[in-house]
């Protein structure tokens, strides 16, 4: 089982003692942090009301050791928590067996602190969570050390970058997509779908339908309505469909792209009343 050492710095710790309230801080981060992390993946989202699913609870129990300031956590890897639903045709594409979730948090948090242009690992309630590191210092740490290669360090300055990261990612838009069912998954009603024109794969949301309607649509050309929720830079996380319904002809040549989000007004373009262009977006009366 995969063991992460995780130092906590601290000028203000005069013996070998860590406090309750500083560690009870850092395990909450951890453990919301990692189950946010693999949801995102999976699903194109880190949180949503309710309990998670039960394989997330599951790939989310840690063992620890604390030594010192040091604190030692062992992790499973995906498979060895749930086997069943990660086989070699497992319906979890996204995710990789051998990884464990503290694997994709630690990834998480790099990506936020660096913003390097790579797929969106990271919303705005999986940010919520990493500002709750905030407690951590709060509490006396003064750095955060993750190692094992990762080489990651967490500083209140962090703080002020996974704020930022919040800020620059666009609100969610109402938008029309046209392209392939490609697959369904009855699990979490979660879909890809293929556009048309771009032959780009969206993740899609089909809780409001019944899961044997949406299944008679695989394979089939579709048109989607719905809410379209964005990253930083405008990759599309997900898009929580409203209404799917088979496509029209030639609704491709309007709606077979990836959905743009609305950016804020540069101002040059709020003095002339300008912007740039959007694409899939649509007006949420339509529905």
């Amino acid at each position: 089982m995969p063991t992460y050492q995780i130092y906590i710095e601290s000028q203000k710790t005069k013996s070998h003692k860590v406090s309750v309230t500083l560690l009870q801080a850092l395990l909450s981060v951890l453990i919301e942090g990692s189950k946010g992390a693999i949801r995102l993946r999976a699903e194109g989202r880190s949180a949503v009301r309710g309990a998670p699913p039960e394989w997330i609870k599951t790939a989310t129990q840690f063992a620890m050791e604390l030594q010192d300031s040091k604190l030692n956590i062992e992790s499973p890897t995906l498979y060895d928590t749930v086997p069943d639903l990660f086989q070699p045709s497992d319906g979890f594409p996204e995710l990789n067996s051998e990884r464990t979730s503290l694997d994709y948090l630690i990834e998480s948090l790099n990506t936020a602190l660096t913003n390097e242009p790579i797929e969106p690992l990271y919303d705005k309630p999986l940010l919520d969570v990493f500002q709750g590191f905030r407690h951590v210092f709060t509490q006396g740490a003064d750095r955060i050390h993750f190692f094992n290669g990762h080489n990651l360090e967490i500083t209140p300055e962090s703080i002020i970058t996974f704020k930022e990261r919040q800020a620059d990612i666009p609100s969610p838009c109402p938008v029309k997509i046209v392209g392939k069912m490609d697959t369904i998954r009855s699990y979490d009603q979660t879909f890809r779908l293929v556009t048309a024109r771009s032959d780009q794969v969206i993740k899609g949301i089909a809780k409001h339908f019944v899961p044997k309607e949406v299944q008679t649509l695989l394979n089939q050309n579709v048109s989607v309505l719905g809410i379209a929720h964005f990253s930083t830079g405008g990759k599309t996380l997900r898009v929580e469909a409203k209404q799917i319904n088979l496509a029209l002809d030639k609704e491709d040549i309007c709606w077979g792209d990836l959905p743009v989000p609305r950016f804020k007004k540069t101002e040059s373009e709020a003095k002339t009343g300008n912007e740039l262009p959007t694409h899939n977006l649509v007006n949420a009366q339509q529905w």
